[in-house]
């Protein structure tokens, strides 16, 4: 492009999006573990809640791919979602049965399909599906109902410590904003390590490669979070894209840049075994006693390497009658990329995000 920092000081922007933040911090619930810098807080939050909320915190993730698809409904050229949660929660409370499936499940189906299932018109495909999704599919309003229900109850635990993470946020973008107006080439650089910046297009690395031609795109526009790190967060709305951008809070240094789950992950490949049990779940369900049998091994032996597989995320099951099955998610083989590019992306121990940067 002729005049790149001419085109980016024009078409990208930065802001804090108070319904971002709420959901990213429901992510890290879900996976406290995977983020370095917000495990304290996790930790201590997740004591807090109560029994009945941290039930729903797992089913509404499972549900919604642990709240990253459903953020997507906030979409980043509105402004009004820049004022509270609650603007965030009504344009959910606004979507009818078919937009609210689709935003839960993500855009994994054709939204034909979706449409047909939520008629009732079932096939193999369907039975398929996570429970959760079967039952979204069945009873969509009653679930965005519940969802609701369990994101206002949530609501005052996150506004407890947006209290002390939005003057950062608000720092952070106005900070952004000096720096996209000096240099905003350096600037867009220093985002993510996994995002590059070139003369014609941005090109962002992630379980495959996506990029995109400046002349293609009408805007860039960065989320700022104090959770969303590691990952290198990508939302694309036809020609325009929303990229998360990391902020450091004080008080929430990084101690270790090792995550557990990672190495829980990696655990489940030590073991030739386990390997081949989760190669047949992926391809059938089975329960323990086929398994077994399948594998030449015992039931108890079975049992310890399922444990490691449903910790690690790689299966789900569900109870049919007196038996429990189990499945491989293929969609978290995929991640196996990302998750060790997220990794190598860690800051060293004792290295804040602010010094990553530099």
């Amino acid at each position: 492009m002729q005049d790149l920092p001419l085109w980016l000081q024009k078409h990208l922007s930065i802001a804090y999006v108070p319904g971002h933040e709420f959901f990213l911090s429901l992510h890290v619930l879900e996976s406290p573990e995977h983020h370095v810098t917000r495990l304290g807080w996790a930790r201590e939050t997740l004591a807090a809640l109560p029994r009945t909320l941290t039930e729903k915190l797992h089913y509404f993730s499972a549900m919604s791919s642990k709240f990253l698809d459903i953020m997507d409904v906030l979409v980043p050229w509105e402004e009004m979602y820049q004022h509270s949660v609650e603007a965030g929660l009504e344009r959910i409370q606004a979507l009818d049965a078919n937009e609210f499936a689709e935003a839960m499940i993500g855009p994994v189906y054709h939204p034909k399909q979706i449409k047909q299932w939520l008629e009732g018109r079932t096939d193999d495909v369907f039975e398929q599906l996570k429970p959760e999704h079967r039952e979204l599919l069945r009873h969509p309003l009653s679930t965005k109902r519940s969802f609701l229900e369990f994101c206002y109850d949530y609501l005052p635990y996150f506004q407890a410590e947006e209290r002390r993470i939005e003057p950062w946020l608000v720092r952070a973008v106005h900070e952004a904003q000096e720096m996209i107006a000096a240099d905003p080439i350096r600037f867009l650089s220093q985002v993510h390590p996994r995002m590059h910046v070139h003369e014609d297009a941005i090109h962002f690395h992630k379980a495959k490669t996506y990029s995109f031609a400046y002349q293609q795109l009408s805007h860039i526009h960065l989320r700022v979070s104090t959770y969303v790190a590691p990952h290198l967060l990508l939302g694309i709305y036809s020609d325009q894209i929303s990229v998360g951008f990391p902020v450091d809070v004080p008080g929430t240094a990084v101690k270790s840049a090792i995550p557990a789950d990672f190495i829980t992950k990696m655990k489940v490949f030590g073991d030739p075994t386990r390997t081949a049990i989760l190669k047949s779940l992926l391809d059938h369900p089975y329960c323990t006693q086929q398994l077994a049998d399948l594998h030449g091994i015992s039931e108890p032996a079975v049992n310890k390497h399922l444990k490691l597989l449903v910790d690690a995320g790689f299966v789900w099951s569900e109870r049919r009658g007196r038996y429990v099955f189990y499945r491989g998610i293929t969609s978290r083989l995929e991640q196996l990329a990302v998750d060790l590019h997220e990794f190598i992306d860690m800051p060293a121990p004792g290295l804040t995000l602010s010094d990553w940067r530099k």
